[in-house]
């Protein structure tokens, strides 16, 4: 377990679509949007929602996701931006 973290945090660290160390969430992919600890569905949510109504404008945006729920937007809020 301690090992698929490291990993996680290497390629978080290392990842180009990374803005002043928050996920970048209009290019954000979804095995990137997966290390942030979100389920698959609610990933596969997020890009339908991205799909079908363009980018995210602000972070906040992420409410009217279905399956996202508010605790879950409070654990990411701080991990994700919608500046280029």
């Amino acid at each position: 377990m301690r090992l698929i973290v490291l990993f996680a945090l290497l390629v978080a660290l290392s990842d180009p679509l990374l803005a002043a160390d928050k996920l970048r969430l209009n290019e954000a992919t979804k095995e990137q949007l997966l290390a942030l600890g979100l389920s698959d569905s609610q990933v596969v949510q997020i890009l339908n929602y991205r799909q079908q109504n363009g980018n995210f404008l602000q972070v906040e945006e992420l409410l009217a996701v279905p399956q996202m729920s508010r605790a879950t937007f409070d654990k990411v809020r701080d991990k994700v931006t919608v500046d280029e």
